[in-house]
């Protein structure tokens, strides 16, 4: 509180305050429970699109729950969604390696760099890869 010309005024209080929709920020069950009725209001042509704008989900997961909650979804077009995606990593990648000189020269197996067996965890095949490109012979401890 504070005196201003012999009135108290009271502080307003700040809402909430995180900067973020609440239907971003919602767990699966409350997304659930809050699609249902979404659902009934929404009038657009691609439901998919629609819930991962909403909810702020990617797709798989829309998928997923859209399901549950009964929705019909096309299975050649999801097959297709997911062939896209790949396409477009495949895509950055080339850019990546055409971009990067460094990249371009590095030695790979199976099409995969230091840098992508690295990122992906698979730690044999970057063992496998420096021991390539050091020439040495690779030892495996079992």
């Amino acid at each position: 509180c504070f005196r201003l010309a012999g009135v108290f005024h009271m502080a307003r209080k700040r809402k909430g305050g995180h900067g973020v929709p609440r239907t971003k920020r919602m767990n699966r069950s409350a997304r659930l429970q809050s699609a249902e009725v979404w659902l009934e209001k929404f009038d657009g042509k691609h439901v998919l699109r629609g819930y991962c704008k909403h909810f702020g989900v990617d797709w798989r997961c829309a998928a997923i729950e859209l399901r549950q909650l009964g929705v019909k979804l096309d299975a050649e077009y999801l097959e297709a969604r997911e062939r896209s995606e790949q396409q477009q990593i495949f895509n950055r990648k080339q850019r990546r390696r055409e971009r990067d000189p460094e990249l371009r020269c590095q030695n790979s197996i199976e099409g995969e760099t230091l840098l992508d067996a690295y990122l992906a965890g698979d730690f044999p095949a970057l063992h496998a890869m420096e021991c390539e490109r050091d020439g040495v012979e690779p030892k495996f401890q079992r």
